[in-house]
């Protein structure tokens, strides 16, 4: 697997984190198929996901320890951890977090994402 397509995958995963990009240019990293399950098990879709990019949420989230895991030519696993904080005054929550990234019409897109609290 190439370093600049993993490169790719992980600063689109840090703009969906970040959420400074316009909806729109966030919107196009999300496929139509997404799914998304919560820690409450919730499945989430994309119109959802989009709703939650548009928000006011405030809380600041950052990745770390990235690793890629070639599932196919077209499909790469990413894995990492997460610390979420989310007001200035609490402490920051962790979780292992997992997306499923795919190439379709020449882009990559999630596909799928869940993150794993950890204890």
């Amino acid at each position: 697997m190439e370093d600049a397509i993993v490169n790719q995958i992980i600063k689109q995963e840090v703009q969906l984190l970040d959420k400074i990009d316009s909806l729109d240019v966030l919107a196009e990293l999300i496929d139509n198929e997404f799914i998304e399950i919560g820690s409450s098990a919730v499945i989430y879709d994309k119109a959802e996901v989009i709703r939650w990019l548009a928000s006011d949420d405030q809380s600041e989230r950052i990745g770390a320890s990235f690793k890629a895991h070639p599932l196919s030519e077209n499909i790469i696993l990413l894995t990492y951890l997460s610390s979420i904080k989310d007001t200035p005054l609490v402490e920051s929550k962790q979780a292992m977090r997992s997306s499923i990234w795919r190439l379709t019409g020449g882009k990559w897109r999630m596909v799928f994402h869940q993150g794993t609290p950890v204890k």
